[in-house]
């Protein structure tokens, strides 16, 4: 079997912190993923300890990203900030629920971080790179 997401070319913004940060989000995804595919002991087991790794590095990787934006003085920070901080309430949200039992698929959980993390990249990422990259000239 294939992984969930593959990391390709195409989604790196050519900042290479940034893109370490963005392949380590995949490969957190894709355990995730393979987590939902146990048995249910086990897939209970490693899919908390992904999930709480994966909220770590996410608030991470968005302080990390969000210092290259202030620092480069981005226009649209603000705009940016604000897609970090919908997409954090909603992984905590989707957190909470699965540890108060509440109706909550994993897979579903896997495969909305791959769909926002793509999206978001192609995007917003793609667009402060061009602008990072267009101020260091």
């Amino acid at each position: 079997m294939g992984k969930f997401v593959e990391w390709e070319q195409k989604y790196e913004v050519g900042i290479p912190s940034v893109d370490s940060q963005h392949r380590r989000l995949i490969q957190l995804t894709n355990a995730l993923f393979d987590a939902c595919m146990k048995d249910k002991e086990t897939m209970d087991v490693e899919f908390r300890e992904v999930m709480k790794e994966s909220v770590d590095y996410v608030l991470v990787h968005f302080k990390d990203e969000e210092r290259l934006m202030l620092d480069s003085k981005y226009d649209r920070f603000q705009e940016h900030k604000q897609k970090h901080e919908l997409f954090i309430k909603t992984m905590l949200e989707s957190v909470q629920e699965y540890k108060t039992g509440k109706k909550f698929v994993p897979n579903n959980f896997a495969r909305f971080l791959r769909d926002w993390l793509l999206d978001h990249i192609a995007i917003s990422d793609k667009e402060f790179a061009r602008f990072y990259f267009a101020r260091a000239k």
